[in-house]
């Protein structure tokens, strides 16, 4: 029986609100049991915010990570499921010379740790998977105009690239990271079969070569910390008993490189109601298909789960199911959790079903799980703050040639026009860049020379405008880049309603987490913070200059303005290039908050209250 420590301050799971040192993770036949009761780890994959990059050289994305983290935690659930090196593209560091694995990259164990502080903080615990088939397919993308070192990928399963792995990254990974409270396993491979013969990779490996790999791993991590969990994701529970112990001793010779639990993974659009966890108990399918009586947690399924809208011709013959059905059927069937794919939604890929998904099922229906079965689910209570409102992006800078960017693939070419809004914070004046990366070759699009920058003078707001009409390939648009090249600018500046033409693309007002990420290579130090502020807690909106007017608040279409005396009040609403829209009010006004109907379109104004005393002008979002 493996252990794993963690420490939990709620004790309204077990013990009646009474603080207590948890024994741990343990694994009990079929059943991962937690302080010594059977538990369920319902949640989902985020597998990454970053494609390969999220332990590389860059700072955690934290925004993204909090809201997979916070979202599934909201939904009941206690865990997800993350990829670490994936196809090695861009992490672990390569020696160019010798093509073998040296060291982790720079913010790898700080990204690894913060992950899983933020993490516990929420009482969801993660799976850890190192690698995934992509490593086989030599013609993936690494940095942007480079391929990844397949020479590299393919000695990673040679005795020097596996020992140099262990040595140089994994075990200082592992001593690293310890037992961390929300370190639920360390996941040896994503779909390792993937990359043999029946799988679909460009380039095979033998099973005994992925066998032998994976005995490796498992035994050194287990030689380091022997109360660590190991696990891996098969693609498909009819290959599991690859994964048996007595298989992978004999590839490998490591006694201890054993798994502790399985993982299995389930897509109606590839496989059959044969191999289905949600049609087959994990009794059932342990004796189908011979593998060892373990835990057996179904890592991946379809968020949108397969029924009705989402039963599509490729699952013809095939038992629809829903998406709350998958997480009741999992812990009805004996499976130790449901781990949705995936908390990056609004998608549409033809290998997924063909049509549009989000992670919005998958919440809803660990919702309906936890309603019912929280004590098998719930590891701590956790209180979490829902924000809204007129929200922006507070961006702080610390040194040169900072960039903000975020990643989404649009069709921009209908518009002719790139806008934001920039309220600069510091003392010194910005100098704002827009830059595009256009097609799948990743082709960094400058949309403006240095003279053609957007300038935001210190303490000034700025609608930036530039023309894009020129760039012929921005119907596939890949990145949207922002980047700050004033020499020596130290500061905050606030960006606002991000519009291609008339498509807005962020306005901030409903994700408190939707916010860009640092660029490549951008440290910490070149940006300390991004995150999305609401309201005027922190003194982002202008505030009443004398105690006549106290404040203004927007809900909707209605504006309320609060007034510390009687006095004779103008409120005007203008739209962001001065035109005056509607005078909201002209006349006296008694002490105490009063409100008004803006009778004007969605979007940003500006209103001016002026009176004796009083000068203010505040942006507003009329919704």
């Amino acid at each position: 029986m493996k252990k794993f420590g963690f420490v939990a301050l709620s004790g309204a799971l077990l013990l009646g609100g009474e603080a207590f040192a948890a024994p741990g993770l343990t694994v009990s036949g079929t059943d991962l049991m937690y302080n010594g009761k059977k538990i369920f780890f319902s949640g989902t994959n985020l597998a990454w915010s970053d494609y390969n990059s999220d332990v590389g050289d860059s700072p955690l994305n934290e925004n993204a990570w909090r809201k997979a983290v916070e979202g599934t935690r909201a939904a009941g659930g206690n865990a997800i499921r993350w990829w670490l090196f994936n196809n090695m593209s861009q992490s672990p560091t390569i020696d160019q010379s010798t093509h073998l694995v040296s060291g982790p990259k720079e913010n790898t164990i700080a990204n690894m740790k913060k992950a899983l502080d933020i993490a516990e903080e929420y009482g969801v615990m993660v799976s850890m998977c190192l690698f995934s088939h992509n490593l086989m397919e030599p013609n993936q993308w690494g940095l942007y105009s480079e391929k990844l070192d397949i020479t590299a990928n393919e000695k990673l399963f040679e005795d020097e690239g596996t020992s140099a792995f262990i040595t140089n990254v994994l075990v200082p990974v592992v001593k690293a990271i310890g037992n961390h409270n929300a370190l639920m396993t360390w996941e040896v491979f994503n779909e390792p079969e993937g990359m043999t013969s029946v799988g679909w990779t460009t380039k095979k490996l033998d099973k005994a070569v992925l066998q032998k790999f994976t005995n490796k791993i498992a035994a050194a991590i287990h030689t380091t910390n022997p109360e660590l969990l190991v696990s891996t994701g098969s693609v498909n529970i009819q290959y599991q008993s690859w994964w048996n112990d007595s298989e992978l001793i004999a590839a490998g010779g490591e006694a201890n490189g054993t798994l502790d639990f399985f993982q299995t993974h389930y897509y109606p659009y590839y496989q059959n109601d044969a191999v289905s966890p949600f049609v087959n108990t994990a009794a059932q399918m342990a004796t189908k298909y011979g593998y060892d009586s373990k835990p057996m947690i179904i890592g991946e399924f379809p968020a949108s789960g397969w029924k009705g809208d989402t039963y599509t011709t490729s699952m013809a013959a095939k038992t629809q199911i829903s998406t709350e059905e998958c997480y009741r059927k999992a812990f009805d069937g004996g499976y130790a959790g449901a781990l949705a794919w995936q908390y990056i939604g609004d998608k549409t890929e033809s290998n997924f079903g063909g049509y549009s998904y989000t992670i919005d099922p998958a919440l809803d229906a660990m919702k309906a799980l936890a309603a019912t079965e929280e004590a098998s689910i719930k590891i701590k209570d956790v209180a979490i703050s829902q924000e809204s409102g007129d929200g922006k992006m507070s961006v702080t800078y610390g040194g040169d040639n900072a960039q903000i960017e975020y990643q989404k693939t649009w069709d921009l070419s209908k518009a002719s026009t790139f806008t934001f809004e920039a309220t600069n914070k510091g003392e010194s004046d910005a100098q704002l860049h827009l830059i595009f990366k256009l097609t799948d070759a990743w082709t960094w699009t400058p949309v403006n020379d240095d003279d053609g920058a957007c300038v935001v003078p210190a303490g000034e707001s700025v609608t930036c405008s530039y023309d894009i009409s020129s760039f012929t390939d921005r119907n596939k648009t890949l990145s949207v880049v922002v980047a700050n090249y004033a020499a020596g600018y130290t500061g905050t500046i606030l960006y606002d309603n991000f519009k291609a033409g008339d498509q807005v693309l962020w306005d901030f007002n409903e994700d408190k987490y939707d916010a860009f990420s640092r660029g490549f290579e951008n440290t910490e130090e070149m940006i300390p913070e991004i995150k999305i502020v609401f309201g005027d807690p922190s003194g982002i909106c202008m505030r009443p200059q004398v105690a006549g007017a106290k404040a203004l608040r927007v809900s909707g279409n209605m504006l309320s303005l609060s007034m510390g005396r009687t006095q004779g009040v103008t409120a005007e609403l203008f739209d962001v290039t001065g035109h005056k829209v509607v005078t909201l009010h002209k006349g006296t006004l008694s002490a105490g908050t009063h409100q008004f109907k803006m009778n004007a379109a969605k979007g940003m104004y500006l209103v001016k209250v002026k009176g004796q005393g009083i000068n203010l002008t505040q942006k507003v979002m009329v919704k």
